[in-house]
């Protein structure tokens, strides 16, 4: 299994692009990451017995329009960016009338970031032209491994896929980004949340732990940090007191 740390993944570093080129300086760090981890991620698969169930054990499904992306009723126009006569860019707008006059309204773009002919990197937009959704395929196999959700441009969450089933392993909450508020993590790479992370004016506060499978914390950590400062020692401070509000950990 390739290890890797909830805070260490690139993808918060990310800042939004309105270019292909700028998406490929971006994604570097999550490549790398991602393409560390695919030789032995891909070999494991998860039981139907272990496996969590939608909205079971994790953060509630994202709400977006997943249809802004579907060409049907749509006007569909293709780019080639480096001139190979093949489509390296789609766009998908549909006709609304504004002030009486009829427009086009960007709805989704498809991008082929390596010039392979499949699209890897995707972004959804509202009618105002604001993005709510980016989907990416790092490795470059046809499917999304990372998710970057928007509201009113800003990124209010992110969801990473490790283990190259499509579904989400990892799930990060902003408020305002780039400042942190929360990790969740499926450790077992089975959908169910068993790792959470709470981070207070940017650095991490605590660490909640479900070692049982009960779908609740049952183990609490302080931040090293903040354990030290506590202590005045490297031994880890007392687990708080209080539980926190976390989507899946329960008081």
């Amino acid at each position: 299994m390739c290890i890797v740390k909830p805070a260490g993944v690139c993808l918060h570093k990310r800042r939004a692009a309105g270019t292909v080129p700028g998406m490929r300086r971006m994604t570097l760090c999550a490549f790398a990451l991602l393409a560390a981890c695919s030789t032995n991620e891909k070999k494991e698969t998860n039981t139907a017995a272990n496996e969590a169930k939608p909205g079971e054990g994790q953060p509630a499904p994202a709400q977006v329009d997943r249809s802004r992306c579907d060409p049907s009723g749509k006007k569909v126009v293709d780019l080639d960016v480096n001139g190979d006569n093949k489509p390296d860019v789609r766009k998908f707008y549909v006709a609304q009338m504004e002030n009486g006059a009829r427009v086009d309204v960007l709805t989704c773009k498809e991008s082929d970031l390596n010039f392979d002919g499949k699209k890897d990197y995707w972004v959804y937009y509202d009618n105002q032209g604001n993005i709510t959704l980016e989907e990416f395929d790092f490795d470059l196999d046809g499917k999304v491994e990372s998710w970057a959700y928007r509201q009113n441009g800003k990124i209010v969450r992110e969801e990473q896929d490790f283990n190259f089933d499509g579904k989400p392993d990892l799930w990060k909450f902003y408020d305002g980004y780039p400042k942190l508020v929360r990790i969740e993590l499926s450790s077992k790479r089975n959908g169910r949340v068993d790792v959470w992370e709470y981070y207070e004016g940017g650095k991490l506060d605590r660490i909640g732990y479900d070692t049982t499978g009960a779908g609740q914390v049952d183990r609490w950590d302080r931040a090293p940090e903040e354990a030290a400062a506590t202590t005045g020692s490297d031994k880890p401070a007392p687990a708080p007191t209080v539980a926190p509000e976390p989507s899946g950990a329960k008081k």
